[in-house]
């Protein structure tokens, strides 16, 4: 990258005006050439900031999306202009022209210039120096799913294939991911132009008042103020401008970004009644309350107002984002609904480690566990650190929610195979009057008063039972809310709650994913899960079953909005298992030596290890494909078991050698890809 150039150094050279200095002037011959030295000194600069940016943000492990790709193509293409500057021959010393009589060509034409000055991120990068909380940069987002794949074909399939819609390019996205920032260029007399084209011209102070007013009387006394209000309004939204601002907007909300910022560095506010007019219609017509719009224009202090020191914006940029790795959590809904994964993950003994209240031949157990687990991954956060470091900073301070079939699917697991360590955490996680478990194991014990426990009196327990600070603002217990069902879906998209995709969706899925995804999608809450699998199953529905909009204008902006917005997954790594799928197999003999444990005893803190369970079952695979079935009778068909039952070589045995090896084979190859595909 260009080696750091000090402001000294800066400062000691001859000053050139840029382009904003040059305005008004013909810009060829000496003002070009000008005009290009600026724009190569800026540029410079801007690459040099950007590349310390990379390297702190690094530094810091919490990398830029886009930020490296954007350095490179930056970094090549101030390379070539160099380069084709240098190439340029002196021109002599005390002519103009040459033996000819005409003068030499240009190196560089006006609108060469404007092309590359186009591609400078010189003005964008000083805007964004003044934000805070730096996500990605320079990054496309998708308005649409790609393109479906056929029945039985998984993730493998449709993950390359194209979008059915063209993404959009946001410049960047701050506030941890809760902002998205664009720049729109274009000028006052390109967008009087599009006005007019669409047949509305400005009319005279008495009108416009008509146009936008809010007195009924006046809207509703002859019916002209409806009518001149709303032929005004679809002029302005069929212009070309504020359809390239409805697709920025359709891309938020297929993301479920809902605060965009747009900047329009080539209008002023009262500069015109065409841009004022179409001011106001963006901020009070397009968006909503699902994605709110800011607009700053030339004359707003984030365009105008000049940056900070370098060191300021850079420690702005990174270190006041979320402590999360890499992450966007500042994009989830202020009411989080959680699947059945993100309930385990809050009560596992591999995330909450070693307590004192556990007995000490349990606590070798979750060492060697969590020992095993980190030397064989390679995962960016190790179990021991995804409380603090990934669901702790999405969940706090946020209501928690959950609905009625994942709370009883979360009991069952903790009925059938948790430790006792376990059992005690969901008693603080879950209220007093949640859902029995499906199933009663002989081995369960009574369920634990917890009724007369306050939040904070949860948390403090939930801590002494926790090597893992608990936030003050983790809001318990998490509330149950009504589950979603499939006979309620047709009603709700009549009713405008669910767009109509959400039908095929809903039947593609089991009922509990469907009560739990079905309820975040109605009510527009974020679903944590920690389950890849399901959300690829969602996502490959979803290219299934969506239809690209109409081309038809009129159509109401409540239809629109309601056809744009899938359900918010929020996904992560979570690590979603009670220990008992990941205690080592060996675990018997590793406690053998305790006393409450010889002579094959088995202590009642683990007991339920020993009910005919390997694992709980996932359902549905990393592909988003029926996997082996769980309690919930979710997986193939031809599974007659809930979860994996253990088996005895003689009962494998008695079956078919040839069809057993065969079906060993494809398994073990599933069971591989599926192994690669946890490790990315």
């Amino acid at each position: 990258m260009t080696a750091h150039k000090s402001p000294s150094n800066a400062a000691h050279k001859s000053p050139t005006k840029s382009y904003h200095e040059h305005r008004g002037e013909p810009l060829e011959g000496a003002a070009l050439e000008e005009c290009i030295e600026s724009l190569i000194e800026g540029w410079t600069t801007c690459v040099d900031e950007l590349s310390q940016l990379h390297t702190k943000a690094e530094s810091a492990s919490k990398p830029i999306r886009g930020l490296y790709t954007l350095l490179k193509v930056q970094q090549r293409t101030l390379d070539k202009l160099k380069a084709k500057k240098a190439s340029q021959p002196s021109p002599p010393p005390s002519t103009e022209s040459n033996e000819h009589g005409t003068e030499p060509k240009p190196l560089f034409t006006p609108a060469q210039y404007f092309g590359m000055r186009s591609c400078c991120w010189d003005e964008r990068w000083s805007v964004i120096k003044k934000c805070r909380g730096l996500v990605a940069i320079n990054k496309e987002f998708a308005r649409s799913p790609k393109q479906p794949v056929p029945g039985g074909k998984g993730w493998l399939a449709y993950k390359d294939k194209p979008l059915q819609e063209k993404p959009i390019a946001v410049d960047a996205v701050i506030h941890s991911g809760a902002t998205w920032l664009k720049f729109v260029s274009i000028s006052p007399k390109t967008l009087a132009y599009q006005i007019a084209v669409d047949g509305w011209e400005s009319d005279d102070e008495e009108e416009h008042d008509t146009a936008y007013s809010d007195d009924e009387d006046q809207h509703n006394g002859n019916g002209n103020g409806i009518a001149g209000r709303n032929g005004v309004q679809e002029a302005l939204g069929n212009t070309e401008f504020a359809e390239s601002i409805k697709k920025v907007i359709l891309a938020a909300r297929w993301n479920h970004c809902h605060h965009l910022h747009l900047l329009l560095p080539g209008l002023r506010h009262g500069e015109s009644e065409p841009v004022d007019s179409m001011l106001r219609y963006i901020r009070e017509k397009i968006g909503g309350d699902d994605v709110s719009v800011t607009v700053s224009c030339a004359d707003s202090p984030l365009l105008a107002d000049a940056p900070p020191p370098l060191d300021t914006a850079l420690a702005a940029l990174v270190d006041e984002r979320d402590p999360l790795v890499a992450d966007d959590c500042g994009r989830i809904t202020p009411t989080a609904n959680l699947d059945p994964s993100v309930l385990v993950s809050l009560v596992t003994d591999l995330h909450h480690g070693l307590v004192d209240l556990q007995p000490e031949f349990q606590q070798k157990v979750i060492a060697r566990s969590v020992s095993d687990h980190t030397t064989d991954s390679n995962e960016l956060v190790p179990r021991e650190d995804i409380l603090a470091k990934v669901l702790y900073p999405a969940l706090r301070g946020r209501k928690l929610v959950t609905t009625r079939l994942a709370a009883r699917y979360f009991c069952q697991l903790i009925a059938s195979i948790s430790t006792h360590s376990e059992e005690v955490r969901a008693s603080f996680i879950l209220p007093p009057d949640a859902p029995p478990a499906l199933l009663s194991p002989e081995s369960s014990s009574e369920p634990l008063s917890t009724a007369s426990l306050t939040p904070e009196q949860r948390r403090a327990e939930l801590q002494r039972w926790s090597a893992v600070p608990v936030p003050d603002d983790l809001h318990l217990p998490v509330e149950i809310v009504d589950d979603i069902e499939l006979e309620q879906v047709p009603p709700l998209i009549a009713e405008g709650k669910l767009p109509p995709m959400a039908l095929g969706v809903a039947q593609d899925l089991s009922r509990l994913n469907r009560s739990v995804y079905l309820y975040g999608w109605v009510n527009r809450l974020t679903t944590i899960t920690g389950h890849r699998g399901i959300e690829r199953q969602i996502c490959l529905s979803l290219a299934t079953h969506w239809t690209a909009p109409t081309d038809d204008h009129r159509r109401s902006e409540s239809d629109a909005k309601n056809n744009e917005i899938p359900p918010d997954i929020w996904h992560r790594h979570l690590g979603g298992y009670l220990i008992h799928r990941d205690k080592p197999r060996d675990w018997k003999a590793l406690i053998a030596e305790y006393e409450e444990c010889k002579d094959g005893r088995i202590p009642s803190e683990v007991l339920r290890w020993t009910n005919p369970w390997t694992t709980w079952g996932r359902g549905i695979s990393t592909y988003g494909l029926p996997d082996t079935k769980t309690w919930e009778g979710v997986g193939h068909a031809d599974k007659q078991s809930f979860g994996r039952k253990l088996q005895t070589r003689e009962e494998r045995g008695q079956r078919n050698p040839v069809d057993e090896q065969q079906e060993e084979d494809d398994e073990g190859e599933e069971q591989d890809m599926d192994e690669d595909e946890e490790q990315s």
